[in-house]
Order: structure tokens, then C-alpha cells, then sequence
């Protein structure tokens, strides 16, 4: 049922509309930033969405190879447009 939802696309936008506003959201990703271990030279993120985490681990650790999976394409869609220059 709830991979029925996120495989369309207009549930993912109205989800991505309204990420950035949701609370704590910053706290939690900091957190898992915490525990990723300096020296990872390779980053799975299971169920990465949209690839926000991985950019956020590109940024604090760019020699690490980061790989995202999830079983929605409307979100692998986006996470695709966000490294698109990468």
C-alpha cells in the first residue's frame, strides 16, 4: 500500500512541496550525518528519495562514492534531477 503511493508522481511533489518544512527534519539528518564514519569511502542510502542525504554527504565528505536506491521512481526521478550536473 505504501509503495503504491509514492509511485506516483503527484504524491511525491506534494510530499517534496512540503519537506523542508517539516520539524526536526535538519536535526535528523545531522544526526545521521554523525554517524557515518569519516573515513567511508562508499555510502548506500537505502530508500534515499529524493538524494537529499547524499547531497548532504557529498558536500561533508566529497571523496566518498555515495549510491542511493528506493523503490519509487517518481523519487529516484527527482534525486536524479538533483545530481543532474554531477
Amino acid at each position: 500500500m505504501v509503495a503504491a503511493e509514492w509511485s506516483t508522481a503527484a504524491h511525491v511533489c506534494r510530499y517534496l512541496s512540503r519537506a523542508d518544512g517539516y520539524p526536526h527534519r535538519s536535526e535528523g539528518e545531522a544526526a545521521l550525518l554523525d554517524h557515518v564514519p569519516r573515513g567511508a569511502r562508499r555510502i548506500l542510502d537505502l530508500g534515499t528519495g529524493d538524494g537529499r542525504l547524499l547531497a548532504l554527504l557529498h558536500v561533508d565528505r566529497p571523496d566518498a562514492l555515495g549510491v542511493g536506491l528506493d523503490v519509487s521512481e517518481p523519487m529516484l526521478d527527482a534525486a536524479r534531477e538533483r545530481f543532474a550536473g554531477d
